[in-house]
């Protein structure tokens, strides 16, 4: 029962690997993708001891002796330039599987039930050799760490330890080759030492065994060390141990890999996060400069309104006080002498203090407004420019992930920022006004005046001065000055009336015509600002797009293998 309850550990934990695998491919790491590849193969092959150790420890000739038969080369230089697999086989062959992994069949009973991998030493001065044998720890079920027995404490040996027993979580072996070249006293010390050291690395009840191959191959059984190896392999076997440990191993692997993800996955959903926080506050903060903005522009445009009545207030009394019926007399005779005294010049002269009055009044109003404007757009680009900034520095490095695209993040917020940046300098927030929403002193408002004030020009230069007109030509056709007089009297009255009509009805027209002007202008301006933050927009639901699916897909695999591996420490008890 428990060998099948493993073997249906085995095919979902397979399973889980696929998707690891996957999860992989999808953040363009080929190294992970490597080794759940190998990791699958691993875990539907015989139990795999891994051999490793520094340069000249006698790791080739342990995997001879052990195997009592010549499969790994020995020399006086390094010659273990590749991964060796020896595994069983009817026929002797010889298989590059890899550049860097070699396979060989041998006819060997032992390796019926397990596969044993010679590696390149670890300080080796080629250093793809120590590469090599990095990559393939985390293949291992078992390692068998050989030491130098005359010398076991180099630093190098030991550093390279922690990545097999840390890092890779991975069950070691200690054994001490060469051991003949030691007087027994001497070994003793040195396996009391390296006991002491493995205790520092945090392993309990290490396991030593002091080898010779020298003696293994002058037929000294006892002495070689190398039978209690065997029983050590043979009792893992027999019980069954091996089989649990190979899993258990593969899922200490599996689990380190996706602690290994755990930080960039982390930092990535932070990222994504953060760029959808700053997208949606970029949003926030142009919808409210909007609100802000219309408000200023009905502000603006109430002003205008105001200064408007109140300019038009005193045209009316200039109006009314100039058309007196002894001063249109004055006026219309002394013209017959003097043109320049005449009521047409009287006309003229009001209608261009009009004009000037009235532009330059609006004028100032518009300018203060306009500035005013200008200001509550720079402090809105001033805020983008500050979201943009806090994003910018928030910015992940992994060696583990590589999504394609996140390669264009730094280049769309630093394109983004560059326009922002030079929307800030008042050159760059004129031109961008000048382009989409005119001189907002002139254009906006100066055309609406000019509009405006035509209106009223008409209505003094035809409507009034017809009348007036009118009832001069009265005198001149023989009536009389005192029928002028009346004539000027009757006229005085329903000329101020539609004098003043016109003007007030130009004062509606006029604000709603400075509003919609405004406002046409005000959406000019946001069409550009939204415009330029477009393209981040675009870029953070391209992120969306591309980073979700893998958080997901790593979340689905964290909760996956929680489940898996509490049913392994069940079932292993």
């Amino acid at each position: 029962m428990m060998n099948e309850s493993l073997q249906a550990y085995r095919a979902d934990l397979d399973g889980l690997l696929e998707r690891v695998q996957s999860l992989a491919a999808n953040i363009n790491n080929p190294d992970l993708q490597l080794t759940t590849h190998n990791l699958r193969r691993n875990v539907n092959e015989p139990f795999l001891f891994v051999v490793v150790g520094e340069v000249k420890a006698g790791k080739s000739s342990f995997v001879n002796a052990l195997l009592e038969a010549e499969v790994c080369a020995t020399d006086i230089e390094p010659c273990t330039d590749a991964i060796q697999q020896i595994v069983f086989a009817e026929t002797e062959f010889v298989e590059q599987v890899e550049p860097s992994l070699r396979k060989i069949g041998r006819p060997i009973p032992i390796l019926q039930d397990i596969s044993i991998v010679d590696t390149p030493g670890t300080n080796t001065i080629i250093q793809e050799h120590q590469i090599i044998t990095e990559r393939y720890i985390p293949n291992s079920d078992l390692t068998f760490f050989v030491l130098f027995a005359k010398n076991p404490y180099q630093k190098s040996a030991w550093d390279f330890l922690d990545f097999v027993s840390v890092e890779w979580r991975k069950k070691v072996v200690f054994i001490l080759q060469q051991a003949d070249l030691l007087r027994p006293a001497d070994l003793q010390t040195n396996l009391e030492r390296v006991k002491e050291y493995a205790y520092q690395k945090q392993i309990k009840a290490p396991i030593i065994f002091p080898t010779s191959a020298t003696l293994e191959a002058e037929g000294d059984l006892d002495g070689s060390g190398f039978q209690p190896v065997r029983q050590y392999i043979q009792a893992m076997v027999a019980s069954g141990e091996s089989y649990k440990i190979k899993l258990r191993s593969v899922s200490q692997t599996t689990q380190q890999i996706i602690d290994l993800l755990q930080g960039d996955v982390v930092a990535l959903n932070q990222q994504l996060a953060a760029d959808q926080a700053t997208a949606q506050s970029i949003r926030e903060k142009i919808d409210a400069g909007k609100k802000r903005s219309s408000y200023e522009v009905n502000t603006l445009a109430d002003r205008l309104a105001a200064r408007y009545e109140l300019i038009a207030a005193r045209i009316k009394r200039e109006f009314r006080d100039s058309l007196s019926v002894l001063t249109v007399m004055r006026r219309s005779f002394a013209g017959l002498f003097n043109e320049e005294a005449s009521m047409q010049a009287w006309v003229d002269d009001f209608q261009a203090r009009c004009s000037r009055d009235l532009q330059e009044s609006l004028e100032e109003v518009s300018n203060e407004g306009a500035q005013h404007f200008v200001d509550g757009i720079r402090q809105l680009f001033e805020g983008l420019n500050q979201d943009l900034e806090g994003v910018r520095t928030y910015s992940i490095s992994s060696s583990n992930i590589s999504v394609k695209v996140l390669e264009r993040r730094q280049e769309v917020i630093d394109s983004v920022r560059a326009k922002v940046a030079k929307l800030l300098t008042d050159q760059g927030l004129g031109e961008m006004l000048a382009t989409q929403a005119g001189d907002m002193a002139n254009e906006i408002v100066g055309g609406a005046v000019m509009a405006v004030s035509g209106t009223i020009l008409y209505v003094i230069q035809f409507a009034v001065a017809e009348a007036i007109l009118s009832a001069i030509g009265m005198a001149f056709a023989g009536v009389g000055v005192l029928v002028l007089a009346i004539g000027i009297l009757w006229q005085r009255n329903r000329i101020i009336a539609k004098f003043e009509k016109a003007l007030d009805g130009e004062q509606v027209r006029f604000q709603e015509e400075i509003a919609t002007r405004l406002h046409e202008k005000l959406g000019l301006i946001y069409e550009e600002v939204e415009r330029i933050f477009t393209q981040f927009y675009d870029y953070v639901e391209r992120e969306e797009e591309a980073i979700q699916p893998v958080i997901n897909q790593y979340a689905a695999i964290k909760t996956e293998a929680q489940t898996l591996f509490r049913t392994l420490d069940q079932r292993l008890g």
